[in-house]
């Protein structure tokens, strides 16, 4: 009995020898754990050149047997790994830099969220040309009186657009519709008048089809709190209908205000007045030579069209008739039945970049895509095809082209000094 305790104390006494030299010997072959992100569930394992497992966010770094170069390594990583953290924001709290798009007239703690899917946007080929000026308009208007004027107004686009990409397109469309009949004067806006008439907004080309006056009257009530009766409700549509398109990808253009706001507002004057859908080309040129702009204003302000949606009951019935169905892409022509079983449905006037500004509008229009017949048509008429050629190959060309006919769309038959009113809220008249 002794004998065998003998035995097994020298044989305890053996491996606790032996093994302490063992895993000395081979301790160059065991495997090195690195450090990881304790969220992670892979770790970076690297033992004789080789990964055993790893994830995208971990760093490999070689065996060192060298103390000093290993503390440098580790070093190296470490500045690497604040370096990044420094410099890289979360998604949620990543602002977008709206300054370089509006001209540098971003105030101090304005930020906005990049919920706002931002674009490239090019730059002016000058770094400010000055809006031609037309009588009782001028750029900064509201400078002295009122110069939060155009960030209030921004702000609450913004605001909006975030809620609803759609509403960008909503701007553009009210202006056009307001300045065409009876000058720029505010008066889609209204929904009653004292002469009792039914309104502009309820004429069959506007109801349905316009939208944002909600966000006006948010605009409008905030600027009357900081600027109380200085801030017209026509220059606050010419002002959304700018920031609208250059966060649609625009650059930035001035604009120019100084309106005053109309009292009247009749549905009986709409007619005539606007631009409709079967159009011809003689028709369109007309109406836009009796407001003052010439056929290039034309097929430069219908780039407007390179974003926004158009119902189905403006072009399904082009699929109807034989001769009007040629001048429609065959695939186009399958995607309005498809989409179309309701008339109140839309479609986008621009499938590929819907919510940006840029020329492939004009593009689509050379190959038979414009939903709108009185759009598609500017593309065959000797007239007009060749400015639609043009802006297709030359965004930016169309770019400089776009800022300067808004001013000249924005003026027309405008109210300023002392006519019309200033009004209080933008639905009633004072």
């Amino acid at each position: 009995m002794m004998a065998a305790k003998a035995r097994i104390s020298a044989a305890i006494l053996l491996v606790c020898i032996i093994l302490p030299l063992l895993a000395s010997a081979f301790l160059d072959h065991l495997p090195e754990v690195l450090e990881h992100d304790s969220r992670n569930k892979d770790v970076t394992i690297r033992g004789d050149n080789s990964i055993v497992r790893a994830n995208d966010n971990d760093f490999t770094l070689p065996r060192s047997h060298d103390k000093k170069n290993e503390r440098s390594l580790r070093e190296k990583k470490h500045k690497k790994k604040k370096k990044n953290k420094k410099g890289k924001k979360s998604h949620k709290d990543k602002t977008f830099d709206f300054d370089h798009l509006f001209g540098g007239n971003q105030q101090e703690g304005d930020e906005f969220s990049p919920y706002l899917q931002p674009f490239d946007v090019p730059q002016t080929t000058e770094e400010h040309e000055p809006a031609e000026n037309y009588d009782g308009l001028r750029e900064g208007f509201y400078q002295k009186t009122c110069p939060q004027t155009e960030n209030i107004i921004r702000n609450g686009l913004i605001r909006a657009f975030q809620n609803d990409s759609t509403i960008a397109a909503a701007f553009p469309r009210l202006l056009l519709h307001d300045c065409f009949v009876n000058g720029c004067d505010g008066s889609i806006l209204l929904d009653t008048t004292p002469s009792g008439a039914r309104v502009e907004k309820l004429a069959g080309t506007n109801g349905a089809t316009v939208k944002g006056f909600e966000l006006i009257d948010e605009i409008k009530a905030e600027l009357e709190r900081q600027c109380p009766g200085i801030v017209s409700c026509s220059d606050i549509l010419v002002y959304l209908s700018r920031d609208a398109f250059v966060l649609s990808g625009l650059p930035n253009y001035n604009v120019l205000a100084g309106r005053r706001d109309g009292m009247e507002s009749n549905e009986a004057n709409v007619v005539g007045n606007l631009p409709l859908p079967g159009d011809t080309v003689d028709q369109m040129i007309d109406l836009f030579q009796k407001k003052g702009l010439n056929s290039e204003d034309l097929v430069v302000l219908i780039g407007a069209h390179s974003i926004g949606v158009a119902h189905c009951f403006n072009f399904l019935y082009r699929l109807d008739e034989p001769e009007k169905a040629q001048m429609l892409d065959p695939r186009l022509a399958g995607v309005m039945r498809f989409m179309c079983a309701n008339q109140m449905n839309t479609l986008p006037f621009d499938p590929t970049t819907q919510y940006k500004m840029d020329s492939i509008f004009y593009k689509q229009l050379m190959m038979k895509k414009g939903l709108i017949e009185s759009d598609q048509i500017l593309a065959q008429d000797i007239r007009t095809r060749g400015f639609v050629q043009k802006f297709g190959d030359d965004e930016m060309g169309w770019f400089d082209k776009f800022g300067k006919a808004m001013n000249k769309l924005g003026a027309i038959e405008v109210l300023t000094g002392n006519q019309g009113q200033m009004r209080r809220q933008c639905r009633a008249v004072n």
